[in-house]
């Protein structure tokens, strides 16, 4: 169930963290409206769940033991540290840049994002995994629980800043809310540590 729970919560961070996917659909609202925003959010959420289906396929069929599994954990919670700190770092949301994603640019930059391949190696699959060897399709469960966090979050955020432009530009409450993000981050990290062991 814990994990369950933190395969959402993850989702959710994710979802929340600005980046060029986040920047690309702010901008995207701004230029065409919120449906074409929505567009950018569908096309990265098809693009990075196809990648991280293929590495937890690969992983999972090459049979990673347990050994392996906890060290890869333990990576996994030394990276989430390493987010929670640039998380905790973030006063704002740019808006600034003005390029325009389309599909193709999304599975380039997808494919090319390393704190992506990271991520998702060190932290998502092995969680993954080990759901796997508690509930039969476990491993889908995460990805699934994860992806859908994350496109909820995601698209809470675009229909936020259709609505409320100015709220995401605030400075105090987007640093407040990356703050607490971090917090979750940097407690889903020590519980990957723990459970290393």
């Amino acid at each position: 169930m814990n994990l369950l729970i933190e395969a959402f919560l993850l989702g959710l961070v994710a979802g929340a963290v600005p980046g060029p996917i986040l920047t690309g659909t702010f901008t995207e609202i701004l230029s065409n409206g919120f449906l074409k925003g929505c567009r950018v959010i569908v096309w990265a959420l098809i693009a990075e769940t196809t990648g991280a289906f293929l590495v937890l396929y690969i992983l999972y069929t090459i049979g990673l033991s347990k050994l392996a599994i906890q060290i890869i954990s333990i990576s996994g919670a030394l990276v989430l540290f390493w987010l929670a700190v640039n998380v905790w770092k973030i006063k704002g949301i740019d808006i600034e840049t003005k390029k325009i994603l389309s599909f193709p640019k999304i599975i380039l930059l997808t494919s090319l994002n390393s704190g992506y391949w990271i991520f998702w190696i060190t932290v998502g699959i092995p969680k993954a995994l080990i759901l796997d060897q508690k509930i039969m399709g476990g491993k889908f469960i995460f990805l699934f629980l994860f992806e859908l966090s994350w496109l909820i979050m995601t698209f809470v955020l675009a229909f936020i800043f259709f609505k409320f432009q100015p709220l995401l530009q605030r400075k105090n409450l987007v640093g407040i809310t990356f703050k607490i993000l971090a917090l979750v981050l940097v407690l889903l990290g020590v519980k990957t540590l723990i459970g290393a062991f």
